[in-house]
């Protein structure tokens, strides 16, 4: 992107075992514990929204700074201090412990441990319904236990507290690092197609490859400083008027509302200015830029199209015509990775594999699906329900990390699409029973939204690696550590602090959910199959038509994730990221891109740190703070 800086010996040349020991797993893990703290803190007690998005602005933060001291550290330690290399692999490690830590897994995971226990009542008959079918080992039911974990002001360290948590917390978080063992199989073997095959673009790895191997040509750049003024400076503003009203701040939100029928069907029309979201915006290709927001704008007409024709109940199937299109990319990019999956497979087979992840791969990726299912059958699941859940599941994660290597999106959701509802949809809840529908629900914040999610870390760990040299081995390593750091204090730290700051509740509608399952059963839902089916033919169609023909602009990865909740609010950005790229290739080429790149960049790095620094001057004061999203 911009002029290199030359490659040091030390940047080029392998670490020692000692020194990667040290100054990566060990550094890295002390890092995760810190960052997961920060997460864990903010977005539960003192702001909103931290991890929404496909960066996380705390890791940004954090190796922003990194970066910034960094040569100070070579000039007066020399060979101690970090080398680029050492910090791109750092960041990995950082950026999946964080995924966990965030909004969407983790967070909802802790809840379902307690809830049914505390929130069941004579009334609602929770414990005549259901109880009998919760795993003992993975659920607590002593509101004893509970009491202190739903009305605070207490502490987690206590013998009986422990003792009682202990069980569950080694269960779940064996079941997390599992998971992610089995999403980095997948990733190995996907990997040389994605990247060296289809040279996917990765957008989203431009701004670690520029932060941390470009670190002294990017700073001396007036450009991004401009960028990073302008974006740190109405942040700031904004969190100032927040804390004290008489200080003005600059409006750059505004939401556009249609009262007249069949326009109100469209909702509401968010035009915010997110410095950081035109900077991604500027980062995508032109065409999966205007994908993104034109898709958003697709989905408001069809809205309006379906209330003039009267057809109103269509709306309410947005999300499974959603579904169908994730399902559908997925699917496809394990279709196009077909002979890479079978070449990887019969080197591994026929024992001439001579690469060795390959082998970690495919062996590891058995021996995961095998821990699975023996896992959720002692817990009472049947093996066909967990094959077919966890195979739903994973070609959903497939479609998500494709979308980021493809597409670059700067959030990507999918809520209310749980495997176990969509093998509902085909079903109904007879077949499944009343226990395989209990544990499922157990399941469900695995499928609470997909926007922080580790697998597209992982993938873009390879992507990062390949720019800075480093090695795949100890990268895989790096990228174990994390898990199992990451897994073990996200799940520990929530609860530790669920008990000292009683923090918002997550995850009591899934139970409330099971009960009308088992209460009133439900039967195949055709309607909804027929707006799956078509939002999984319509993304083949755009998959074809892009394939067929170079002129036709829109990527099918914008029509599934262009109607999600965080897109309403970034996609007016994305368009003035997508303006600026045009007419800047339009009257300079490439060369005027990325003369302009700096300025994006520093829009992103701007708002992004000034948010961050907000969130942790609320963890360290204990007060609400400003949030930079929504």
């Amino acid at each position: 992107m911009l002029n290199r800086e030359p490659n040091s010996n030390r940047n080029t040349e392998k670490p020692s075992p000692f020194r990667f020991i040290v100054g990566t797993l060990l550094f890295g893990s002390i890092l995760i514990i810190l960052t997961c703290y920060w997460i864990i803190s903010a977005e539960n007690r003192v702001v909103w929204e931290l991890t929404d998005f496909s960066i996380f602005p705390t890791v940004l933060f954090t190796f922003f700074l990194l970066a910034a001291i960094a040569p100070l550290l070579r000039k007066y330690f020399k060979r101690a201090a970090p080398t680029s290399r050492e910090l791109a692999m750092t960041y990995i490690m950082v950026s999946v412990a964080t995924a966990l830590a965030g909004h969407d897994i983790v967070r909802q995971l802790v809840p379902m441990i307690a809830n049914a226990g505390w929130f069941a009542t004579p009334e609602n008959e929770w414990s005549e319904i259901f109880f009998r079918f919760l795993p003992t080992w993975l659920t607590i039911t002593d509101k004893s236990i509970l009491q202190g974990y739903f009305e605070g002001d207490d502490s987690f360290w206590q013998t009986r507290y422990m003792e009682a948590w202990l069980w569950p917390i080694v269960a779940w978080s064996s079941l997390v690092i599992v998971l992610l063992f089995i999403m980095m199989c997948i990733n190995i073997i996907i990997r040389k197609q994605w990247i060296d095959h289809e040279k996917l673009s990765y957008p989203l790895t431009t701004l670690p490859v520029e932060l941390l191997g470009n670190t002294s040509n990017l700073f001396r750049n007036k450009l991004i400083w401009l960028g990073f003024g302008i974006a740190f400076g109405l942040e700031i503003l904004a969190g100032l008027n927040f804390l004290f009203p008489v200080i003005p701040s600059l409006k750059i939100k505004y939401q556009l509302f249609f009262a007249e029928r069949p326009w109100n069907a469209m909702g509401r029309l968010p035009v915010y200015v997110y410095p950081f979201a035109i900077g991604l915006g500027y980062l995508m290709p032109l065409d999966l830029a205007l994908s993104f927001w034109a898709f958003y704008l697709f989905w408001g007409v069809q809205r309006v199209i379906f209330n003039a024709t009267g057809w109103t109940t269509a709306i309410a199937f947005q999300t499974e015509q959603r579904a169908g299109a994730w399902i559908g990319i997925g699917l496809l990019a394990l279709w196009t990775s077909r002979r890479e999956i079978l070449r990887v497979l019969g080197s591994v087979f026929s024992f001439r594999s001579k690469d060795g992840l390959y082998q970690l791969a495919v062996f590891g990726l058995i021996f995961g699906l095998v821990f699975v299912v023996i896992f959720w059958y002692v817990a009472g699941l049947s093996p066909w329900v967990a094959l077919g859940y966890f195979g739903i599941y994973l070609v959903l994660c497939i479609g998500m990390t494709r979308m980021r290597a493809e597409l670059g999106p700067p959030t990507h959701e999918l809520h209310r699409v749980h495997p176990d509802r969509i093998m509902l949809l085909f079903l109904g809840s007879r077949p499944l029973g009343a226990q395989n529908l209990t544990n499922t629900t157990l399941l469900s914040w695995l499928a609470y939204g997909y926007r922080c999610h580790p697998m597209p870390h992982q993938l873009e760990a390879f992507k990062i690696g390949r720019h800075f040299r480093l090695s795949e081995n100890r990268l895989v390593v790096a990228l174990i550590v994390a898990s199992i750091v990451g897994a073990i204090i996200s799940v520990v730290g929530h609860v530790a602090l669920y008990y000292e700051y009683r923090f918002a509740r997550w995850g009591i509608g899934e139970f409330r959910r099971l009960q009308n399952w088992i209460t009133s059963p439900t039967t195949p839902n055709l309607i909804a199959i027929q707006h799956m089916g078509f939002g999984f033919i319509f993304t083949g169609v755009l998959t074809a038509l892009k394939r067929q023909f170079l002129w036709w602009p829109f990527y099918p990865v914008g029509y599934a994730v262009g109607n999600g909740w965080a897109i309403g609010w970034m996609w007016f950005s994305i368009f003035l990221g997508w303006l600026f790229k045009r007419i800047l290739f339009t009257g300079g080429g490439v060369r005027a891109y990325r003369k302009a790149l700096p300025l994006f960049l520093g829009l992103i790095f701007g708002q992004f740190l000034a948010g961050s620094l907000w969130s942790l001057l609320g963890v360290l004061f204990n007060k609400n703070m400003y949030t930079l999203f929504p």
